[in-house]
């Protein structure tokens, strides 16, 4: 127990140190987590480890869903349904036939193996594509049906990895069995994720604080995932539906500070199974073994895009066809481009059994394809969304130097102006040095007119909001200011910050 707990922690402090140095220096940390575990395969850093598939099934994938769920506007994705059902429910068949065809043709795989690689590589990666997103601003439309599409995707694609892999480890192959189990596995996952969603949004508004608010949410995930997977239902289903329904519920009935508790709470969480992912599949291969199959990942990626485009130009072009709805064709270009691979994909290879066949083949060429996409897609893929012109605003290094200082002097304003009502501060000393600030402030908001940006947009706002936040919560702690009066003005804060950040939500 102490030997895994020793582990457990130097995994997470080699992430923590990945994710600190890649925020230095704007690299996104999923893609400076593949990096570090292929430095770790490559120069046998971490010895080779035996791991429950069931761990991964039970523990992981459902935490890595429910995050994602969690932050989703349903709304939203309820006004983008049909591209998004296009690309989840037909689109993943297409890709993963697709994929499945050209691996057995070209990987020398049986076609029942080739099905389980070609459905771990229909799972989508948010996280490359929504850090691209914020750092660039895109058509809301187009947000919400990435989003949303990967939601739904992984959910069909999870179930779809497990019935392809009960056929390849020996079970019955025939249309029927393999319909029925489908629909049992889709229809009853979603009934299951409504009732637990249902239940668990009625214990979320009778929480009286965030503590119980965000056990209840661990309760409500784990418990609809296990009794899901129990009955043989899709247990991933279960929480992609759990999770918009508590999102939702959470919105509209809690305080927002305890909505934002949530948010923290399972982004966290989120981010350190993340990096146990990237750094386990490094410890269930070796280097030798991936330079061998370096030609087989090089080959699946070239099925993967094939599948990809095909699923995404013959949906949507279906879809103008049925329905009269057309899609631009520059944002197809930009679903095909973020066909990137993540922490979903890996952690769902290495919860297949260990008796489907080729399941260490498997687990190399996910992690190669995974290495590669995000290296070469996810990095770029900002300038990308800029070369298909699908951004709406540039962002211009004047006017993010001119953000910054604003923020800063707002900051220090605020500080200053607390520091002088607890008396700490004299009046000539506040006048002198808040005068200075001052200018410092109109300096930028000079800045900023120029350029045509308002200075109390999203990103500004949130920020001095979250500065004034933590201004207040000091000064509780220091005894400066009274407590009562302290959680009156953070509770209205924290109703503005949750505004905001769904605003910036929508827009990117």
């Amino acid at each position: 127990m102490r030997h895994t707990l020793e582990g457990s922690m130097l995994i997470l402090a080699v992430g923590s140190a990945v994710a600190i140095a890649a925020k230095r220096i704007g690299v996104p940390y999923n893609v400076a987590l593949v990096l570090v575990g292929l430095g770790l395969v490559l120069f046998g850093v971490l010895p080779p480890s035996p791991l429950d598939p069931e761990l991964i099934l039970v523990g992981v994938l459902p935490v890595l869903v429910f995050e994602g769920a969690l932050f989703a506007n349903l709304d939203h994705l309820r006004e983008a349904r049909n591209p998004i059902l296009t690309l989840a429910i037909p689109g993943v068949a297409i890709s993963l036939v697709g994929t499945a065809l050209v691996a057995t043709w070209a990987l020398d795989l049986p076609f029942a193996v080739a099905l389980v690689l070609g459905a771990l590589l229909a799972i989508t990666d948010t996280v490359s594509v929504l850090l691209a997103f914020r750092a660039v601003r895109v058509p809301q439309r187009l947000a919400a049906i990435m989003e949303g599409e990967s939601l739904f995707n992984d959910g069909t694609a999870l179930v779809l990895v497990a019935t392809a892999a009960a056929i390849a480890s020996g079970g019955t192959a025939d249309a029927v069995s393999v319909s029925r189990s489908l629909s049992i596995a889709i229809i009853g996952g979603a009934l299951f994720g409504v009732v637990f969603g249902a239940l668990g949004a009625a214990a979320l508004r009778a929480t009286p604080d965030h503590l119980t608010a965000v056990l209840v949410t661990i309760v409500t995930v784990f418990g609809a995932s296990l009794i899901a997977e129990e009955v043989h239902t899709s247990p991933v289903i279960a929480v992609v539906i759990v999770g918009l329904v508590l999102g939702r519920a959470a919105r509209r009935s809690l305080p927002p500070s305890r909505v934002l508790a949530l948010h923290g709470f399972w982004e966290t969480i989120g981010f350190a199974l993340n990096v146990f992912v990237f750094l386990l599949v490094g410890m269930q291969i070796d280097a030798a073994t991936l330079w061998e199959e370096a030609p087989s990942i090089l080959l699946a990626l070239a099925a993967l895009h094939a599948g990809r485009a095909l699923a995404v130009y013959g949906g949507f072009g279906a879809l103008r066809v049925a329905m009269r709805e057309r899609l631009p064709l520059r944002w197809q270009h930009v679903m095909v481009a973020g066909n990137i691979k993540g922490s979903l994909s890996m952690a769902a290879v290495l919860a297949i059994p260990d008796s489907v066949p080729f399941k260490q083949r498997l687990v190399v060429i996910v992690f190669g394809v995974t290495f590669v996409t995000l290296v070469t897609q996810a990095l770029p893929f900002a300038r990308v969304l800029r070369w298909l012109g699908v951004v709406e605003h540039g962002a211009d290094p004047a006017v993010a130097e001119a953000r910054a200082r604003l923020v800063a002097a707002r900051r220090g304003q605020a500080e200053l102006d607390a520091l002088h009502d607890a008396g700490l501060v004299s009046r000539r000393a506040h006048a002198e040095k808040r005068a200075q600030l001052q200018r410092e402030l109109l300096e930028a908001e000079r800045t900023l007119r120029a350029a045509e940006i308002e200075g109390d947009d999203v990103h500004v706002d949130t920020a001095v909001l979250d500065a004034q936040r933590a201004a207040l919560l000091d000064a509780a702690r220091r005894g400066v200011l009274e407590s009562d009066a302290v959680e009156a003005q953070v509770a209205a804060i924290d109703e503005r910050i949750l505004r905001l950040r769904e605003q910036e939500h929508h827009e990117a």
